[in-house]
């Protein structure tokens, strides 16, 4: 993704890139009617962009009434942004969306600036996924109950073992217990990893740093990019998807790893410096249980997955310029940097309308 600053890439840069851009965009003024809508809005309802041009919110968006409106335009303040699901119609057609909306000043004039996505498929995934998640947490809560009471009961007896005996092989009964309380809490974690509710505008090298503290780093280093791009993401779960992968590279690169966060055109990777990962395992990496490590779990990377695929989003991995790992998250939605860059798209081309 292009970090440039917006004010310094032409006009002509912004409008092509709007007009050509994979989601919805519309902008409507205080009178609550439509001064540009882009292609990809108009096709969601099978017209051309002109024939939108002028209508009011309300034919379009139900939920937002027009004897309501003026009190929803003052609500927002300048450069708010919002994001909500909700049915868009027109031409006889009813479309689910997802859009994220930015009340913008230019020159002393109010706008509202949307991107509008249609979540059709989505929907219908996420139902199915609700589904599939109550299902599995239900499974997980009922063996974590299930071998949590025998697993305490054991650790009880095991301590008044050591109280009056002194044994290494108790001490290996204690590890295998640890063990096994390790992998309930890790099973849960699984369980629930996949699940992400409400996204929001979200930095990515804040969260990063703030994952970051909560890893043993030892005497790693962490690289951030020096702009600071925000996504829409659940930020409970992408500070796990980046705890999961930090700790990943200390535990299979060493402790004195350089760990680098930085960002792609449609997403972002964490990369070491480390040995690397094999073609041969890359595609098993992501298993369930599965691991290189004598100590290790294989629940890591699996949360992350689940993390990422939650978000709609896909992950690889691939080798580093350093010839460490690399995990690329990809078809991650910067729709709030576009927001950002539309008001000087608007400022400079209002010939539009």
């Amino acid at each position: 993704m292009d970090q440039s600053d917006p004010n310094d890439l032409a006009p002509q840069f912004f409008a092509k890139m709007v007009k050509s851009v994979g989601v919805g965009v519309g902008i409507y003024d205080e009178d609550g009617r439509y001064i540009y809508v882009n292609q990809s809005y108009a096709d969601l309802f099978d017209v051309t962009p002109s024939e939108l041009i002028g209508e009011a919110l309300w034919k379009v968006v139900p939920a937002i009434e027009a004897d309501k409106f003026d009190r929803y335009w003052t609500s927002f303040d300048t450069d708010e942004t919002r994001e909500t699901e909700t049915l868009h119609t027109y031409n006889n057609r009813q479309v689910p969306v997802r859009t994220i909306t930015t009340r913008r000043s230019i020159e002393g004039t109010a706008y509202h600036f949307g991107t509008i996505k249609d979540i059709s498929e989505q929907k219908a995934r996420k139902e199915e996924i609700k589904r599939q998640n109550e299902r599995l947490e239900n499974f997980a809560s009922v063996v974590s109950h299930d071998l949590r009471n025998p697993l305490n009961v054991a650790q009880g007896y095991l301590d008044l073992l050591q109280d009056d005996i002194d044994r290494d092989e108790l001490h290996l009964v204690e590890n295998a217990l640890d063990r096994m309380n390790v992998l309930i809490t890790e099973l849960l974690g699984l369980a629930r990893s996949g699940k992400v509710s409400e996204t929001t505008p979200s930095s990515i090298r804040a969260i990063a740093e703030r994952a970051w503290q909560n890893v043993d780093t030892k005497q790693a280093t962490l690289h951030t990019p020096e702009s600071d791009p925000h996504i829409l993401a659940n930020e409970p779960r992408l500070q796990q998807l980046f705890e999961n992968l930090m700790r990943n590279a200390i535990e299979h690169a060493g402790a004195e790893v350089d760990v680098t966060l930085d960002i792609t055109q449609d997403g972002f990777y964490v990369a070491d410096n480390g040995p690397g990962i094999s073609p041969t395992k890359r595609t098993r990496v992501f298993e369930t249980g599965y691991t290189t490590d004598e100590d290790g779990i294989g629940f890591g990377l699996s949360i992350v997955q689940q993390i990422v695929t939650g978000h709609r989003w896909e992950i690889q991995v691939t080798e580093s310029s350093s010839g460490g790992a690399q995990f690329e998250i990809t078809s991650v939605d910067f729709a709030d940097w576009l927001l950002a860059s539309l008001p000087w798209l608007l400022q400079e081309c209002r010939v539009w309308w």
